[in-house]
């Protein structure tokens, strides 16, 4: 029987992206002969999808989009695999986009039903196609979310370039077909793909929340003031170095630590550079230790307020007009009964935990002592 060394494996591996044992398995099977392996491993294929797609993460991919010609309804469907190669290719997109049709067609809203639908050519399921490309490639497919959308006035879609990022906006308006709203529900889908809102507006944030942010700022500002008030020790130490560096590139001895700390107490005292820095740190310092309690406390609701704008759509600028906030534009669109329904934004891999890779020479270690 032919010798199944490990740089065989390999390539079988980059071949087919099947796993270590797999491959292995597969060449003793066929004798050492790569192509034979590779159609044994391709036979097998309804069995290592399964495998795969217990074993493997799934974090990469692509986001597809369609949007209903009339513009009322409109679909987002997140297509996951393992890596942006595959995602290119040419079988995972045309499984994206007919996820993404089916979507729009069924009115999915449930990766279960997104995953169950059958598409209008009447073959097999989209999670079954899934599963077909997981087969075939060796790289876990897995159809993750949907969302869909039906509105009263305009829905409109955008795919940021890559695919990475999709957004769908919802705005109902009297008079939808308005150049104003059109523009106006354009002008959000790239405002909410940019800026990631996580709310929509101010009431949607829960006090649970808003404290525990409240409880992380606090916890900055904490960490903040104390870098404040050993900063001025710490610029006299970055003083008391140029002075030993400066000798150095003078080519002479900056002597003990005694002449060190006298000359640096010399430049902070003497040289008008490194006084005034030196002050501006200990005014800080002073500052911030005897700062009242109520003034941390204002301080601190300043932070949460900032924070709330930077989350909340409706409060954050916008990246068009940067004088005004995207309330402030909605309510100054002039079109009766124009107002924001809703809006999804789907980023890839967002909330999948990532393993972390291991390297060839870690799975031959670890295939070796399986085989023992």
């Amino acid at each position: 029987m032919a010798e199944i060394t490990a740089a065989m494996v390999k390539e079988l591996r980059e071949r087919t992206q099947a796993g270590m044992m797999e491959c292995k398995k597969a060449l003793v099977e066929a004798g050492g002969d790569l192509l034979a392996a590779a159609e044994l491993l391709q036979k097998k294929g309804a069995i290592k999808a399964g495998a795969i797609a217990g074993k493997k993460v799934a974090a990469d991919g692509a986001i597809g989009c369609a949007v209903s010609s009339d513009g009322t309804r409109g679909a987002l469907v997140e297509l996951n695999c393992q890596t942006d190669f595959v995602a290119r290719g040419e079988d995972f997109q045309q499984l994206l986009k007919l996820a993404t049709a089916t979507a729009l067609a069924e009115g999915l809203a449930t990766a279960e039903a997104l995953n169950a639908a059958v598409p209008a050519d009447g073959g097999p399921s989209l999670g079954e196609r899934a599963a077909q490309l997981t087969a075939r490639s060796g790289e876990k497919h897995e159809l993750r979310r949907v969302a869909y959308r039906a509105s009263q006035g305009v829905v409109k879609g955008y795919v940021h370039t890559g695919a990475r990022i999709g957004v769908l906006v919802d705005v109902t308006s009297q008079d939808a077909k308005n150049e104003k709203v059109q523009a106006l529900a354009d002008d959000l889908t790239l405002q909410v793909a940019s800026m990631k809102p996580l709310f929509q507006q101010r009431g949607d944030v829960p006090q649970d929340t808003i404290a525990r942010q409240r409880e992380i700022l606090a916890a900055q500002m904490v960490q903040e003031d104390e870098a404040a008030m050993k900063e001025p020790e710490a610029y006299f130490a970055r003083v008391r170095q140029v002075v030993v560096e400066r000798a150095q590139d003078e080519g002479r001895d900056p002597g003990d630590d005694a002449a060190v700390e006298a000359e640096a107490r010399r430049l902070v005292t003497e040289d008008g550079k490194f006084k005034d820095s030196l002050l501006g740190f200990q005014r800080e310092a002073e500052k911030v230790r005897s700062r009242p309690a109520a003034v941390r406390e204002k301080i601190l609701d300043g932070k949460v307020a900032k924070w709330l704008n930077e989350v909340v759509l409706l409060d954050q600028v916008s990246i068009k007009e940067s004088k005004k906030t995207v309330g402030k534009l909605l309510a100054e669109v002039g079109v009766p009964g124009t107002h924001l329904a809703g809006y999804v934004r789907f980023e890839v891999g967002e909330g999948v935990e990532k393993a972390a890779t291991k390297d060839f020479a870690t799975e031959v270690a670890e295939m070796a002592a399986q085989a023992r």
